[in-house]
């Protein structure tokens, strides 16, 4: 291995001119080439330089086959070295996660809950609860730090407690893939408060967020399209807020006169929720 670190150090000082990515995608081609272990054979600029010339196209389907080699070429390694795994679950698994993160970050977490304290060890996942201002800080923390790597957003949803005056617990749900851990982020706000935005942290907030901005009405500051998604044009009010009845404002039907589908205000052809509860056999006597 520590051969096969001087030959990188060789080719970037044999070449240059050449560009590091280059010469480092040539040795790694010439890795997968001689097998699924990195050789220990020192290679030679010229090499390096014929490879990566070759390689000009980065998403021909030679490329990408390569590219994925490579991938599990990496993968293998890593499975030759199990321990890697049990030291990392010795030192972060089983909610000492939780105590990790509040001693890196206290300044980004206002409280962390390891649980539900029934479910057994196999589900302790950690739970932070923090403020909006330190959510996009406290996510590029666990997206790149090298013992968290929460590379994957799973989930953006909420929660309305309408007896709170936070009432709405945004909550997000990541994964590593890197260590096999999940964790979930919440965030309490207001009617009127906006939780940043995490597009530019993950791609995939896009739609979550517009999702959570339909359903129910959270805002979400610097989104590039914050538009509705689910409900239609011009729909009225959040409908998986608490305070939202259940048979909405308007009502949509086919209009036969104007041959096509009309909205108009709701009109109930009978009374919502009544129930008469009187027996009608208590009239008669016994």
């Amino acid at each position: 291995m520590r051969a096969a670190a001087a030959g990188l150090f060789s080719i970037g000082n044999a070449l240059p001119g050449m560009r590091v990515s280059e010469a480092l995608r040539g040795f790694a081609m010439l890795a997968v080439q001689e097998g699924s272990s990195i050789p220990a054979v020192r290679p030679t600029a010229t090499d390096a330089l014929s490879v990566a010339s070759s390689a000009v196209d980065v998403h021909s389907p030679a490329q990408l086959q390569v590219s994925r080699q490579m991938s599990y070429a990496y993968a293998r390694t890593v499975k030759e070295k199990p321990y890697v795994y049990r030291k990392h679950e010795a030192e972060f698994g089983f909610g000492k996660l939780t105590e990790y993160l509040v001693k890196v970050v206290p300044k980004f977490i206002k409280f962390a809950v390891v649980g539900p304290a029934a479910s057994g060890e196999l589900y302790q996942e950690t739970t932070i609860y923090t403020s909006p201002e330190h959510l996009v800080p406290l996510v590029y923390f666990l997206r790149d730090h090298v013992n968290t790597q929460f590379k994957c957003l799973v989930d953006i949803t909420a929660v309305d407690f309408p007896e709170r005056a936070a009432r709405f617990e945004v909550v997000y749900h990541l994964l590593s893939p890197r260590w096999n851990n999940r964790i979930r982020i919440k965030v309490a706000v207001d009617e009127l408060t906006p939780v940043p935005t995490l597009v530019k942290v993950y791609n995939a907030a896009s739609w979550f967020e517009r999702e959570t901005w339909d359903m129910f009405g959270i805002f979400f500051s610097g989104h590039p399209d914050l538009r509705r998604l689910l409900t239609d044009y011009g729909f009225t009010g959040h409908p998986l807020r608490k305070d939202f009845p259940l048979t909405g404002y308007t009502e949509v039907r086919y209009d036969y006169g104007k041959k096509r589908v009309v909205s108009e205000p709701l009109e109930l052809t009978q009374e919502f929720r009544y129930f008469d509860f009187s027996s009608p056999w208590e009239t008669l006597q016994r």
